[in-house]
Order: C-alpha cells, then sequence, then structure tokens
C-alpha cells in the first residue's frame, strides 16, 4: 500500500530528484523547503513518511523532528543530510528518527523509504 510522502529539503533542485526517484514509493508527494513549512504541511495532510534534511534556514530538520514529536506525530522520519556524523545520527535517532543517511546515495534513500512505507 502506497502513502503520502513530505520531503523537506532547502535545495528545491535536490527536492524534485528525490520527488522523481520516489514517485513509485508513494501515493503523493509533497515538498516543502524548511521545517517550518513542513510542520504546517504534517498539521494538514495525513503523511506516511518524512525524508527531512538536517540543515536548512528557518527551522532544521532536529527542531522539525523535535516539534512533530511534541505534537504528538509518529510518523516515521529519515534524515538525509550532506552534514552527516555519528553524533548527529545519535541525536537524530534519539528525537525518534528511523534513520540518518549521507546525500547523494539515492540507493539507500530509496530502501530506506520503501520500508518505511511498508509499516503503514
Amino acid at each position: 500500500m502506497k502513502g503520502n510522502l513530505l520531503i523537506v529539503d532547502d535545495e528545491i533542485d535536490l527536492s524534485e530528484n528525490m520527488k522523481e526517484l520516489l514517485e513509485d514509493e508513494a501515493h503523493t508527494i509533497f515538498i516543502a523547503n524548511n521545517g517550518e513549512e513542513g510542520l504546517q504541511i504534517l498539521k494538514t495532510q495525513k503523511i506516511d513518511c518524512v525524508v527531512s534534511d538536517v540543515k536548512m534556514p528557518v527551522m532544521d530538520g532536529l527542531k522539525f523532528i523535535e516539534n512533530a514529536r511534541a505534537l504528538g506525530l509518529t510518523v516515521p522520519f529519515i534524515f538525509y543530510t550532506g552534514h552527516g556524523s555519528a553524533e548527529l545520527k545519535r541525536q537524530a535517532h534519539d528525537l525518534g528518527a528511523m534513520d540518518l543517511l549521507t546525500k547523494p546515495n539515492f540507493l539507500s534513500l530509496e530502501l530506506a523509504v520503501r520500508s518505511a512505507m511498508t509499516t503503514i
């Protein structure tokens, strides 16, 4: 069963590339440019999986998941970042993220989203 996917990244071209890559994995794909926009979409749409960058203007990915969890939203989060580290991965997991993947590993991203979508 396909669900709805939310991609949150301030790099517009990358978001569009991810959308094309993942279109077979989701029913509908929403795109936001930062965590604040992503949070508004989470509040108004049924989202089954979130793919989010970590470093973004306005609201970064860690603050985004923190705010989503504070609202009681348990949607799976997959962080996809160019700034990965063991400490960042630990922080993401502590906040309830499924995984933290390093850009530009599109195959790992596709497999993680497929895994998250099969749990809906």
